[in-house]
């Protein structure tokens, strides 16, 4: 359901961020790949018609590829539609229609930018830290205190791909620093 919803907003160029909240578009890894797929498909579709013979055959193996197109569309249109929110009150980090995980700001205590590769599957939880790459690559990293509760292990911080990792940053930076203090007169107690 999430990727139908997915592609109706990318039909009308929209994304979904709640108010207040600004996109941080993880897609870029992803997006080389699903499109050589989805042209796999397409070129997969015309050359059985041309190569199978027997008609039952045939609109079976259409019938799967067409699922198959529609679910690539609709991963990809999630890709690009769901990204990741940062604001006003939550970092949400989303991976595709699979993922969806918020964390308070205030539990942000820093955050990196850090390329690191080779995360085996999706999603994975090593050394107390979250692991939600693009491909197989996270490019930030921000470190939680306290430590937030996913999926009822406790986790200290959490990696994620970021298009514009520097950009992510600077996002983090302005929704999490610290109130300023405010100056308050002397009393006057005796």
């Amino acid at each position: 359901m999430i990727a139908f919803r997915a592609l109706f907003l990318l039909l009308r160029g929209r994304k979904d961020v709640p108010e207040g909240g600004v996109a941080v578009p993880y897609s870029g890894e992803s997006t080389t790949v699903l499109v050589a797929l989805l042209v796999a498909s397409l070129v997969e579709i015309v050359a059985v018609e041309f190569l199978v013979p027997w008609a039952t055959v045939r609109w079976s193996l259409l019938l799967l590829s067409v699922y198959g197109v529609v679910w690539i569309l609709g991963h990809l249109a999630s890709l690009i539609t769901r990204p990741h929110v940062i604001g006003p009150a939550n970092l949400v980090l989303r991976n595709g229609s699979c993922t969806e995980h918020a964390f308070p700001l205030t539990a942000v205590r820093s955050a990196r930018a850090e390329r690191k590769g080779n995360h085996e599957g999706s999603m994975s939880i090593d050394d107390e830290t979250l692991n939600i790459p693009a491909g197989d690559t996270t490019t930030v990293f921000v470190a939680f205190d306290p430590p937030q509760e996913f999926d009822g292990r406790t986790i200290t911080g959490v990696r994620f791909h970021a298009d514009d990792p520097k950009a992510a940053l600077r996002l983090l930076a302005r929704t999490t620093a610290p109130a300023p203090a405010r100056h308050r007169p002397p009393s006057s107690a005796p």
